[in-house]
Formats: structure tokens, C-alpha cells, sequence
């Protein structure tokens, strides 16, 4: 080490699909535009390879968590999620991101953060994106979390132990409401496609917007690969009207959300873990980014924000789903395969969509990976 750069302790986490680096917040600058630029150079962005730095040069590996006290009296700790750009210089804080969310839990009981308790021990996590409480019920031997188990993951090779995550109160944590136009159904005018979709907008979660894949020229079964950018274009050109709608700004910060889902029946088809059965599965779907790129797998925010919206009748996702009850699994056929989760959705809300969430939880399996000592060159915060 030389005075050229700086050290900084920090964890690697995987959780489900992601893989997180996770600092202390007190170990980072407190100013923001500086505090952002260390974090640009501790993944090494902007960089495609990010090769000067610690981001996988792919979006589920280039994710932080920051980790602090608690400022909520109902949490054991504050938990701020943060997506880190890849060829584009850009710190996005706007997602809880349920993958890694399911780490954090994990993490504060190996750290000491929180008391272990046998067999299960829960811990509350005030997500600071959106003001909202997640709780997390860890399985507890020996006074530390259980690592091996039978959980499997489609995605995730092997098994590990089960980590179980409620987000029933996660309901409109970007605009305040499940449904933020008031509306299960809109309609945008879309340029590059030359007419007008309809779309449903949820937020819980993660916010989203919901597309019917055949209006995109798809079946929502396609691979990451399969396609093309008149449909990517389509899908951002979607995106914007679906922010613009609900209120949030385009100004500023890179903005990532509403989640981009495309949605189909279900059908035989095959992921990249091998062939899906029509009967495995309530529907397919794919999440698209503005960058280009599809998620692999499914996000855990985006997860449950899908399987809520399948129980919305009259949405975009219910009009999809093979199955129409509630409380249910909803089983979502993503690009590695099924993604189960349970959901119990009713009428009678009290935002005035007339909807209300009253369950919904997912499970994932965690794992630490490493810890140690970072280095960020001095010259990367001169702005």
C-alpha cells in the first residue's frame, strides 16, 4: 500500500442471483458526489471489464450494500442498496434489490450486528431506498447462519440453507401507492412501434411496468440473447412514460426504474438450466433493462412485484397467468428456469387502488465469499 491509495475493509456476499460487495457506511466518505466516485472506483467503473476494479463487469455482480445503524425504531439496521454502473459513471440508488437484501440478514448476525438466536433468528432491515421495513428469518446453529441446506435456487448451482424474506410491507415505496396511476390498466404511445400498449404499472417492491409480450413482436420465453433493439428501444420509450406517469423524475441521476417486464402464458420452452414445462409454471417472464441487456435470472424485487401483479385482476400479468387465486405460489418461468413466490393479494385498499397486499414473501440461499481489504487511488475522488 502507498499514500497514492486507500484502504477500506469490505465484504463479498452472494445473495441468490447477485453477488454484493458490502462496506460499513461509517468506512465511507460522508459527502455524497465523493462518496460516489469512491464507489465508481472500487468496482472500476466506468470501465466495460471493469478490470481496475472489484464489479464483474456484469449488472447482477456489480451491486453494493452499504450497512449502518438503524434510524427506523422498528429495524436492527439500515440497509442502502446501490447499483453500480458499468460503462457508464453512475451510483443508482433506487432499488431494494431482494437478492441481496436476503444477505444482508446474514450478514448483520455473522458481524455481530444482531443477537443469534436458535433456530431462527429474525432481523429487521430498514431499506433506505424506499423507507421500507424487510424482514428476514435466518436459520441459526451454533450461534451463526446456517450456510449448508436442500434450498435450491434455479440459477444458483448446488444448495444451500433457506433465508426467508417477507416484503408484505413493501407496497409503494417509489410513489407511495400499489398502483401509482390509480389504474390497473394504461395505455402509452409507444414511436418506434408506431401505436399505442397497454401496460400496468405496481409498485411494491420494486416498482414495474408490465408488458404483454406479443405486443413487443415476443413470446416472453426468449433467452437473453433473443432480442433485438427495436424492442429494446420500445421497452425504454415504455419505461419513460411509465415513470413520467407515476410522478418520478428523468432529471438527474440515471434512472433504472419502473422495471421493464415482459410477460407471456406459460408454455414449453427452454432456459438456460434446461427445458421448463407449461405446467411448471403461471406464466414467463423477462426483465428488460434501458441498457440492453435482460436479467439472467429474475430479481427479487421485481419477483415480488410480478407475483402480486398476477393477482391484481385485470393487469397485464393476471390476463397472462394460468392460475387465478389468492392467496397462492405464483410460479414465475424466468430466463434460469422457476422462481416461486407467495402472495395473497384483496380488495380493499386504502390508496384508493382498491388493492391491497396483505402477504408476500420469497426465500433465497446466502453465502459470504470473502473478506478483506480494498484499495481506491486517492487521484479517483479529485472529481
Amino acid at each position: 500500500m502507498t499514500r497514492e491509495q486507500i484502504p477500506v475493509r469490505c465484504t463479498l456476499m452472494r445473495g441468490g442471483t447477485s453477488k454484493a460487495v458490502f462496506l460499513r457506511e461509517c468506512d465511507l466518505p460522508h459527502e455524497v458526489a465523493v462518496r460516489e466516485r469512491f464507489l465508481l472506483a472500487l468496482f472500476g467503473s466506468p470501465d466495460k471489464r471493469q478490470i481496475d476494479g472489484l464489479g464483474g463487469a456484469d449488472p447482477l455482480t456489480s451491486k453494493c450494500a452499504l450497512i449502518g445503524p438503524p434510524s427506523s425504531p422498528d429495524a436492527d439496521i439500515d440497509y442502502t442498496f446501490a447499483q453500480i454502473g458499468i460503462e457508464e459513471a453512475y451510483v443508482n440508488y433506487e432499488i431494494i434489490c431482494g437478492n441481496i437484501s436476503a444477505a444482508t440478514g446474514v450478514y448483520a448476525i455473522e458481524e455481530g450486528l444482531v443477537r443469534a438466536e436458535e433456530p431462527f433468528t429474525t432481523v429487521r432491515v430498514h431499506n433506505t431506498n424506499t423507507g421500507k421495513i424487510l424482514r428476514m428469518k435466518v436459520p441459526v446453529r451454533d450461534g451463526w447462519p446456517l450456510i449448508e441446506g436442500d434450498f435450491a435456487i434455479d440459477g444458483v448451482p448446488g444448495t444451500g440453507a433457506e433465508v426467508a424474506l417477507d416484503y408484505s410491507g413493501t407496497s409503494g415505496g417509489a410513489t407511495g401507492r400499489l398502483l401509482p396511476t390509480g389504474r390497473v390498466r394504461d395505455r402509452v404511445h409507444v414511436a418506434s412501434l408506431g401505436r399505442e400498449v397497454e401496460v400496468s404499472i405496481v409498485d411494491v417492491g420494486t416498482i414495474c411496468v408490465f408488458i404483454r409480450a406479443e405486443d413487443m413482436g415476443l413470446t416472453g420465453a426468449e433467452l437473453p440473447g433473443g432480442f433485438n433493439a427495436r424492442q429494446f428501444a420500445a421497452a425504454e420509450e415504455i419505461r419513460q412514460a411509465a415513470a413520467a406517469s407515476c410522478g418520478l423524475s428523468s432529471t438527474g441521476a440515471k434512472r433504472i426504474t419502473p422495471f421493464q417486464i415482459v410477460v407471456g402464458p406459460p408454455r414449453d420452452h427452454t432456459a438456460l438450466t434446461g427445458p421448463v414445462a407449461t405446467r411448471e409454471i403461471d406464466f414467463v417472464a423477462r426483465q428488460l433493462n434501458g441498457d440492453g441487456w435482460v436479467h439472467k435470472a429474475f430479481s427479487g424485487g421485481a419477483s415480488t412485484c410480478t407475483a402480486v401483479a398476477a393477482q391484481i385482476v385485470g393487469s397485464i400479468v393476471h390476463a397472462c397467468s394460468s392460475a387465478d387465486t389468492s392467496p397462492r405460489r405464483v410460479r414465475i418461468g424466468h430466463p434460469s428456469g422457476v422462481l416461486p413466490i407467495h402472495a395473497q393479494v384483496d380488495q380493499g385498499g386504502v390508496d384508493g387502488s382498491g388493492w391491497v397486499v396483505r402477504e408476500v414473501h420469497f426465500s433465497r440461499n446466502v453465502r459470504r465469499l470473502m473478506d478483506g481489504t480494498a484499495y481506491v487511488r486517492r487521484s479517483a475522488l479529485e472529481g
